[in-house]
């Protein structure tokens, strides 16, 4: 195990150490593209979108993209650490934000928005699913009436395909990382376990356990609160196509009633 490498392990919150060295961890994620999905979702629904606020939004990537498309962007972390990462993402280019640590599931804004999103299956991390109604409870307070919420789950697919045994180890100059992840199919669990050191202080390694529900879209279908939204399309990954259990990601397009 990892932890033998090392004097010490000492467990952390998540996102309390990878916060720092998630860039490099997501390098590879094409936030260009996947802001250009949004907007495609955005027309799907016939709706003319001003303000977006993302719910889970890192260290700021995503909405980083969509505010230099033109669009006024808000972002809410639960990890004040990646929060933190993300405001200087955007002093650094000048861009005005409104960025805060706080709950999906919680009511932390008092503004209305044309657009909600939360993206990178960070759905999957509410469990049980009473979670998942708390985030549509929310997020039915925060949306104007006839604005959407946009997000997407991770399926089951996704889990047996590429993560049932799925090992990294990379680091830069400053830092090394090793990433052990697996499925567990009798609970749909999938379990990330990342042990970080940096260079400096090589006599810690900080472990984060990360734990996520896969869902199923029936599942997710039931619970959406029909008597605030409507569910305009669920996608398969980054296009148009019909979600189904057959998808790696499926993204779910709601929109609120204006009469609610």
């Amino acid at each position: 195990m990892p932890s033998k490498l090392f004097q010490k392990t000492k467990k952390v919150a998540p996102y309390s150490k990878l916060a720092f060295i998630y860039d490099f961890l997501m390098r590879y994620v094409d936030y260009d593209n996947w802001a250009s999905h949004l907007v495609r979702l955005f027309n799907k629904a016939d709706l003319d979108v001003t303000s977006v606020l993302d719910i889970s939004a890192g260290t700021g990537s995503l909405i980083l993209q969509l505010a230099e498309l033109g669009y006024e962007v808000s972002g809410q972390d639960y990890s004040y650490d990646m929060v933190r990462i993300a405001k200087k993402k955007f002093i650094s280019r000048e861009i005005p934000a409104i960025l805060w640590a706080g709950s999906m599931t919680e009511q932390t804004s008092k503004l209305k928005y044309d657009a909600v999103i939360s993206t990178y299956d960070s759905i999957n991390y509410c469990h049980p699913i009473a979670k998942c109604e708390k985030v549509f409870e929310h997020v039915a307070n925060i949306v104007k009436p006839g604005g959407v919420f946009i997000f997407d789950i991770s399926t089951v697919r996704n889990s047996k395909k590429y993560f049932r045994r799925y090992f990294d180890q990379d680091g830069t100059n400053k830092f090394d990382y090793i990433r052990q992840s697996y499925y567990l199919s009798d609970t749909r669990k999938q379990i990330n376990e990342f042990y970080i050191t940096w260079k400096s202080r090589k006599n810690v390694c900080y472990k984060e356990y990360h734990e996520q529900q896969i869902y199923q879209l029936a599942e997710m279908k039931e619970i959406v609160p029909q008597q605030f939204f409507e569910i305009v399309g669920v996608y398969d990954g980054f296009s148009l196509r019909p979600g189904t259990e057959k998808s790696d990601r499926v993204h779910f397009l709601l929109k609120k009633k204006a009469n609610d």
